[in-house]
């Protein structure tokens, strides 16, 4: 009935009829004054603004100022806040998302349609790279760095490895790493035509010999996607969109070790939680199903030989272990464990039981100490809350690097 009134209202508004407002009362069964509030706002009712608060209220200038750094999206903010306050937040993301709404927080996304695929368990492995992004540390240093991205195509189990170069060895080292984490290999890889991958002359393709050998030496087949045609490997594309779960952490990070443990640990594990919109469930219960279906690694010394000069070192209590004639620095939790060191590019990666732990650009210092590990470690020994640990990590630091200069010197 209501909606009748309104209809017929809204035609003597556009007529410019004036309406009998005690008749139409009697009509519908209404008071008259309703009626003209009605007939006076074009059919639509004036509701009063409720004055209630939110529970987000407390937290709108912080997701203000999030949402307005480049590149985020609704659920990176949201995800970045629950690791911050964890269950102190007070509302779920449909909460999160009506709040923003209300207060006309709202982002834009463009995308495409196209056809979806599903593949059997164990049969692809979808790889790729999410290239130059950029973070600041608190401090304001620029790390400018790349995230490859590894989906397994049935589950949608996602692996993320940091990387601060993206040549044939980075991607030989990042590929061996995923079929690490993920425990097995699948029937075949696909990627699009990556520089890092092939090379390309008057449109003809050729797969570097490396690459070619290592999939040949694995048993597995490379699958390249046609020029162009990113939707082919959708499921890893969409990963990528769980990489822009990084850019809440601007500004927010001490060191290149905690953008690491950020990259590899904390939005991995949530992105393997959170429910697919393809799939209905998240990837993490999926791959325990297609986890039976991979393929068993090779032998650890063919994997490794495909890493050039890679070692292992135990980790002693200064923390440093060494490459080269120089010696570089990690965590004090791996005193007394054997670390493996993979020199890329002019960087060393360390890894500890497939953890990314420490990454160091190669120098000409004969000590390299990350000064998070150095403040970690000196927090651990002195106890005297009066004593300023930052300041005294960098004077000592300052001091160890004029000794290595004052050594080589003397050569």
């Amino acid at each position: 009935m209501e909606t009748n009134l309104i209809g017929e209202l809204k035609i003597m508004k556009e007529l410019n009829i004036k309406p009998n407002m005690s008749a139409l009362a009697r009509e519908y069964g209404c008071d008259r004054h309703t009626i003209k509030k009605y007939y006076e706002n074009n059919g639509i009712p004036l509701r009063k603004k409720s004055s209630r608060s939110s529970k987000w209220d407390p937290y709108f200038n912080e997701i203000e100022a999030l949402m307005n750094k480049k590149h985020v999206t609704k659920r990176s903010v949201y995800m970045y806040l629950k690791n911050k306050y964890g269950d102190a937040l007070p509302g779920t993301y449909d909460g999160f998302k009506a709040y923003t709404l209300h207060k006309g927080m709202t982002l834009r996304n463009h995308t495409k349609p196209h056809v979806l695929y599903e593949v059997d368990p164990g049969k692809q492995l979808q790889v790729d790279w999410k290239e130059n992004l950029l973070i600041h540390l608190r401090d304001g240093t620029e790390i400018l760095f790349n995230v490859f991205s590894a989906t397994l195509g049935y589950s949608r189990e996602h692996v993320f490895i940091y990387s601060s170069s993206k040549t044939t060895e980075d991607f030989i080292r990042c590929l061996i790493e995923s079929f690490r984490r993920f425990g097995g290999i699948t029937e075949h890889v696909l990627t699009d035509n990556m520089s890092a991958v092939v090379s390309i002359k008057n449109h003809d393709k050729t797969i570097h010999s490396k690459i070619r050998q290592l999939f040949k030496d694995i048993g597995c087949e490379l699958k390249l996607c046609k020029p162009r045609t990113p939707q082919t490997k959708g499921k890893d594309e969409n990963s990528n969109k769980f990489v822009k779960w990084i850019f809440p952490y601007d500004y927010e990070l001490n060191s290149e070790d905690e953008l690491i443990q950020v990259v590899e640990e904390t939005i991995c594990k949530q992105c393997n939680l959170q429910n697919n919109s393809g799939t209905g469930m998240p990837p993490i219960a999926l791959f325990k199903k297609e986890k039976e279906y991979l393929k068993p690694l090779p032998a650890k010394v063919l994997l490794e030989s495909y890493i050039e000069e890679h070692h292992r070192s135990k980790v002693p209590p200064t923390l440093l272990i060494p490459y080269g004639s120089n010696k570089y620095s990690v965590p004090s939790a791996y005193i007394g464990k054997y670390v493996d060191i993979y020199p890329i590019g002019d960087s060393i990666y360390v890894y500890f039981n497939k953890k990314l732990i420490a990454k160091h650009t190669i120098s000409q210092n004969k000590i390299n100490y990350n000064k998070s590990h150095y403040e970690e470690s000196l927090k651990k020994n002195i106890k005297n809350k009066e004593v300023d640990i930052e300041e005294m990590a960098m004077n000592n630091l300052n001091r160890l690097q004029r000794l290595g200069v004052r050594k080589d010197n003397r050569k």
